[in-house]
């Protein structure tokens, strides 16, 4: 790393812990915002969480926390170094630190074998682009769990590229513990586990297997912290069967709010199906670079995962940025971006007239998160019609031209 992208962790940290001190109230605002933390990711059910389990009672009773049971054992080890309040100097610095460490992990991936014969941007550029987006500083400084599970996707991605493929698959599994969407990602990672060794039989079986023994070790974890498997129900579950109805930046909660009961069960199948339909044809159509289709498969999950929140946008955007040799080739950025800058505005305010005001309804909230989604589509289409364009233009025939129209 070199000195500006030192100076870039350095003014990060800074900006974070200057924000947490200046407005100490900060962190209860954004935490409460639909747009920036579900139920899934919120620090104020992790906190009624950790409460229960220390007094002896199981956090999954009661339907108040949903989040998994290694968050718990997380922040019950950082009570040991002091207060575990959102605003204390031990969170706010474990919270920084997480991002630096994932903003690390992502200049390693742009320097990776992987992505060296491309034009990479600087990794100072590259950390920018990642610790000052507002959309990830939002995340952080609500105390979303979700920097948690950003964290160890992106460092699975970064221990893949450099072939140290056992931390790879420990932290997909710790990242799938935490999301179970990122269990998502599994193919492409197939591929970049075995890209030095071909994706025979016998690699493609011990990874799997290696895989499934730290996901049931994770699991065991959650077991004898709570005694049952209840706490299964309780994430997954909520997270798979939608059980809260509280909005969100995403496309279901609207539907199943105005859904007859009767048919709850097959829509939520539909809608789970939507989400899985896409990773085996973009895995497949991009072999040749598991990068890529990681990013794509992130994009997705970003729109029509049951819980998304802008902080995932920040993270699709952040590994967009390794892919610097598609830019020239993206037709609709300046659209996506103002699509997703005119969403991203007027959502808090459409809520907050929604739900405080009363001089709205759910449509008002419900119509900015589909222009959110258009504005999702967009990029996704574009960035992956760019990876597509550059494959053909690149094929052995040098007489293959592209006309654009």
């Amino acid at each position: 790393m070199d000195s500006k992208t030192w100076a870039v962790f350095v003014a990060s940290a800074v900006l974070k812990l200057s924000l947490n001190f200046l407005f100490p109230s900060l962190h209860s605002i954004l935490g409460q915002h639909v747009e920036v933390t579900t139920s899934m990711t919120s620090f104020k059910q992790l906190k009624e969480g950790l409460h229960l389990y220390e007094i002896g009672i199981s956090p999954y009773d009661g339907g108040v926390y949903h989040q998994a049971p290694i968050f718990l054992l997380l922040f019950k080890f950082l009570g040991k170094f002091g207060s575990t309040a959102p605003n204390s100097p031990t969170i706010n610095v474990f919270y920084v630190f997480t991002d630096i460490i994932t903003a690390y992990f992502l200049c390693a991936i742009s320097k990776s074998q992987s992505l060296a014969k491309t034009n990479q941007l600087a990794d100072w550029v590259i950390a920018s682009i990642y610790l000052f987006n507002p959309l990830v500083v939002a995340t952080n400084i609500s105390r979303s769990t979700a920097v948690l599970s950003n964290a160890a996707m992106i460092g699975s991605i970064a221990y893949a590229c450099y072939n140290r493929n056992i931390l790879s698959v420990m932290f997909l599994a710790l990242a799938s513990h935490t999301n179970i969407y990122t269990v998502y990602l599994f193919p492409p990672f197939l591929l970049l586990w075995t890209s030095a060794t071909g994706a025979t039989m016998a690699s493609v079986t011990k990874y799997l297997i290696f895989y499934i023994a730290m996901s049931a070790g994770l699991t065991s974890i959650g077991y004898f912290m709570t005694g049952s498997l209840q706490y299964l129900s309780a994430t997954y579950g909520s997270l798979l069967f939608f059980k809260d109805l509280a909005p969100n930046m995403g496309l279901w909660w609207y539907f199943f709010m105005e859904m007859f009961d009767f048919f709850r069960p097959l829509f939520t199948y539909i809608f789970q199906l939507y989400s899985l339909i896409y990773v085996l044809p973009i895995t497949f159509r991009l072999h040749n670079c598991p990068l890529m289709a990681i990013t794509c498969i992130v994009g997705i999950t970003t729109i029509s995962k049951s819980y998304p929140e802008v902080g995932d946008l920040g993270v699709y955007i952040s590994l967009l940025s390794l892919f610097k040799f598609i830019f020239p080739n993206v037709r609709y950025a300046l659209l996506a971006a103002l699509v997703i800058l005119h969403s991203l505005v007027l959502a808090p305010n459409f809520y907050h007239l929604w739900i405080y005001l009363g001089s709205g309804n759910a449509n008002f909230f419900y119509a900015i998160t589909l222009v959110y989604t258009i504005g999702m589509t967009i990029i996704i289409t574009d960035t992956l019609r760019a990876a597509l364009l550059i494959e053909f233009q690149g094929t052995e025939n040098p007489s293959k031209t592209v006309i654009q129209i």
